[in-house]
């Protein structure tokens, strides 16, 4: 699919965005500068034009985003196009209103988000993950920025996945390492230890996974001066491992939440954290864990804590 079957040449995307107008900026990502466009059929969408470019044909780069346009899932924000113009890189995606999990969890304060809210949440990231993971064609796709920010909300708070795959486009190693720093809360143990160069795998998405949930229960983030160390992991983990779940919560959810969906929850964030990454789960048994639909996966076993809570005794009410 290319953006000249959707009607959308360059020459479309400049109109969209008023020629690029600052009025249309919305922000900018690891990927490069986002505007908000209006198609002519009155389609609303994100406009991502790549700051820097590494030395390759629009053909190169046309065959590079290829694949990230068979992801087509619910949570999942959809890649509806791409072009080249000279030297610029330009991606669209269907516009998402209600802003990301970052601006939610730690600046929207007139609202905060409710446990039932953050579960769904957790639960809608895991099935885009694994979609990008396991069954999207071209799979696997490695999302390398699993973090609040690259996660955005619909209106009924549905969790979609955004900048999946585009790691790949950095376009120098000083400037992958630049990125590295900026990331470094959600940025798997091997990766740091290669400078953050060449590491893609998907059990470094599914470490920055555990790191994700982590907030969702405690509304911390990565890096919080107030955690030993300004590392919201080792301060989670000596709550985990000593069972004191309701430590982690975020104080500003009270007692309004479901202790099965807790456990549920802090278990897969330790599973996800392990340093070895033979040791962590796909992101399919993270899934489970999540769900509570198999409490026994014979391939992440852990000697942490034996079921302690039954599911029945879930209740918010």
């Amino acid at each position: 699919m290319s953006l000249d079957s959707l009607g959308c040449s360059y020459a479309n995307v400049q109109a969209a965005t008023d020629n690029f107008s600052f009025d249309n900026f919305i922000g900018e990502g690891g990927y490069g500068i986002v505007y908000r466009g209006k198609l002519n059929d009155g389609q609303f969408v994100a406009v991502k034009v790549q700051k820097e470019t590494k030395a390759q044909s629009c053909a190169e780069f046309l065959a590079e985003v290829y694949p990230l346009s068979f992801a087509r899932h619910t949570n999942i924000v959809t890649l509806l196009g791409y072009c080249c113009k000279g030297n610029l890189r330009i991606l669209i995606y269907e516009y998402i209103s209600n802003k990301s999990l970052e601006w939610h969890l730690f600046d929207n304060g007139a609202k905060v988000l409710d446990w039932n809210q953050r579960y769904s949440i957790a639960i809608g990231a895991a099935k885009g993950l694994q979609f990008l993971h396991e069954e999207c064609r071209g799979s696997p796709i490695i999302h390398c920025n699993i973090r609040p920010s690259n996660i955005l909300l619909t209106n009924d708070f549905v969790p979609m996945l955004g900048d999946f795959g585009l790691a790949k486009f950095g376009t120098s190693r000083f400037d992958k390492q630049r990125k590295l720093l900026g990331n470094l809360g959600y940025v798997a143990p091997e990766c740091r230890e290669n400078g953050g160069v060449g590491v893609r795998c998907v059990k470094a998405d599914v470490y920055a996974f555990g790191i994700l949930l982590m907030q969702l229960i405690s509304g911390r983030k990565a890096l919080d001066s107030s955690t030993p160390d300004n590392n919201i992991t080792h301060w989670a983990l000596s709550f985990i491992e000593r069972l004191a779940l309701h430590e982690l919560v975020d104080s500003r959810v009270e007692d309004a939440y479901c202790k099965y969906e807790l456990y549920s929850m802090a278990r897969a964030a330790y599973l996800c954290v392990q340093t070895q990454p033979a040791l962590r789960p796909t992101i399919t048994e993270v899934l489970s864990i999540l769900e509570g639909t198999n409490d026994h996966l014979r391939h992440v076993k852990s000697n942490l804590y034996p079921i302690i809570i039954s599911s029945e005794a879930c209740s918010l009410n």
